[in-house]
């Protein structure tokens, strides 16, 4: 099943499955990557409660053992509609059997999805509802078409921050996921914009901003649209595309960053990690505009 909202100016489309965004439109042009199978079949998926991978799959947390694939699971899990108005939706999950099997820990997750003018609200609320505590990271990963219109390619486009950075990054391997701490890469030397190219992303995979100063970032190309992601919740951004000349990039807001090269297997250790007491709640926002 799938949800539209709307503004006045612009809409989104948003899928029960995943409780994930399937569609932004503004002007008739649609911003967000469609997905397929010979580059990459998703979209824009929630990361819960891991982001990125495990060593090995696995984990112990607070004594219990833990085996989530990428990105955990919540993508994998069924939401069920909670609440829909004219500019917004909200889906819910919650912890069962089978989420617990990999992650034995009770919680309730709701995301939500409102729209006003051209800019669309993530927000992810997540309450411990178990008697133990819960430990989590959480993340959004959505792909843009690049290039957006006729006329333009992907090297025409370029990533904007909103203020001028120097630190380098971290970069995940290609096959583990895993993050060698130890090793980063120059990508911005007291500039505020990254100018894109395929190659950036052929031998190595994310650039990973980690404990980011910038709070928004702006895909533009040369014909001036684009997209701005602003996410003053989350300490982490992550740009990525497919090393196959995909016609996308990912600008992906997340709390935490993958296993790292000077982690061992306890999850509540893990960088950015969030726990939540008995009966508490938390919530996560960021925004995307369509420019």
């Amino acid at each position: 099943m799938q949800y539209k909202i709307c503004s006045d100016t612009s809409y989104a489309i948003v899928g029960q499955k995943g409780a994930m965004l399937n569609s932004l439109n503004k002007d008739g042009i649609e911003y967000l990557w469609q997905g397929d199978e010979e580059h990459w079949s998703g979209q824009a998926p929630v990361c819960f409660p891991i982001v990125g991978v495990l060593i090995n799959n696995e984990a112990i947390a607070f004594g219990k053992k833990c085996c989530m694939k990428r990105h955990g699971v919540a993508r994998i899990s069924p939401f069920e509609l909670l609440d829909k108005k004219n500019n917004s939706v909200s889906f819910i999950q919650k912890s069962d059997e089978n989420t617990k099997e990999l992650f034995p820990f009770d919680y309730e997750l709701i995301i939500k999805y409102t729209i006003n003018g051209d800019c669309v609200t993530n927000e992810y609320i997540i309450t411990n509802t178990g008697s133990d505590r819960l430990p989590f990271v959480i993340g959004g990963h959505p792909a843009f078409n690049c290039p957006l219109v006729d006329g333009e390619s992907f090297e025409d486009y370029r990533v904007v921050f909103d203020k001028k950075m120097t630190k380098d990054v971290l970069r995940p391997d290609h096959i583990t996921g895993l993050v060698d701490v130890n090793k980063r890469y120059k990508a911005l030397d007291n500039s505020d914009t990254i100018k894109l190219r395929h190659e950036l992303f052929d031998v190595n995979d994310a650039m990973i901003f980690d404990n980011i100063e910038a709070k928004s970032a702006t895909l533009i190309g040369k014909k001036g649209r684009g997209v701005k992601i602003e996410f003053q919740d989350m300490n982490n951004l992550l740009i990525w595309s497919a090393c196959n000349d995909a016609d996308f990039v990912a600008l992906e807001p997340w709390t935490g960053i993958s296993n790292c090269s000077d982690e061992d297997e306890i999850l509540e250790n893990k960088r950015g990690m969030t726990i939540l007491k008995p009966d508490e709640t938390i919530s996560f926002k960021f925004k995307m505009t369509m420019i």
